[in-house]
């Protein structure tokens, strides 16, 4: 009896651990990468997911231009062409924006500053450095 017990509760544990589910990819993950890729994230690379919705989160920030102002990485900045909904969200709900499709270029070690077209803001791209430091620390 005491061994029949024994098993079932070793059986238990190990479905226990082998079930638990897999990271949930944020929306803006699942809708630049697809289905497809997120399912196999899930399978083979949890990880993976786990980085990139901290990076939709956590990449990037969006400052008013008047608190860059004479700052000379600023000088440099390249314009940011978006639609009018898409620099709309970023600038009133950057916290939804899917940065992802935009394609833009992150340096390791140095921020990046966009000039965002007609708004008066700035996109501001942390470095990877930063954004792999911060995701290994779990903040």
């Amino acid at each position: 009896m005491k061994r029949s017990f024994l098993t079932l509760l070793a059986f238990s544990v190990i479905i226990s651990v082998f079930s638990q589910t897999a990271p949930t990819a944020d929306s803006r993950v699942e809708s630049f990468f697809g289905k497809s890729k997120i399912n196999e994230w899930q399978q083979h690379s949890p990880d993976s997911i786990l980085y990139y919705n901290f990076f939709v989160g956590h990449s990037f920030e969006v400052t008013n231009g008047d608190y860059l102002a004479n700052r000379p990485e600023i000088e440099d900045a390249a314009i940011l062409t978006l639609s009018e909904s898409d620099a709309q969200l970023l600038t009133t709900r950057p916290y939804e924006f899917n940065i992802l499709p935009l394609g833009l270029k992150w340096d390791e070690n140095k921020t990046v500053y966009y000039s965002i077209e007609n708004t008066g803001f700035y996109l501001v791209l942390h470095p990877f450095s930063y954004i792999n430091k911060k995701f290994q620390s779990g903040k």
